[in-house]
């Protein structure tokens, strides 16, 4: 499906990369500890920066199209929702394993 003739451009806007941290982490066999942490600190990053380009779109410093700025804040809330999404997995498990009799 083709949608290159339709809305606005947003060109600018850059694609999703792996986390730096992430592909650190997964080359030295992985530690879940430090791939949460990573992940965290990205959604906080995520999300002051989806806060800055609000403010300043809202005061007129901005050099970004609203359009740019409401894509930066659904990022940010759909990697807030990710990030909680995943909290209630892990805090489920150790339920489930804390009710388990030994």
């Amino acid at each position: 499906m083709n949608i290159q003739g339709y809305g606005p451009s947003i060109s600018g806007i850059k694609t999703a990369q792996p986390m730096q941290s992430e592909q650190s982490a997964s080359a030295q066999g992985g530690n879940f500890a430090s791939l949460l942490k990573a992940y965290t600190e990205q959604v906080n990053h995520d999300v002051k920066t989806a806060a800055k380009s609000a403010e300043d779109l809202a005061v007129g410093k901005s050099s970004k199209s609203t359009a740019e700025t409401l894509l930066a804040v659904q990022q940010a809330s759909l990697s807030f929702q990710l990030m909680l999404g995943v909290r209630n997995k892990l805090v489920d498990a150790y339920h489930q394993i804390s009710r388990m009799q030994a």
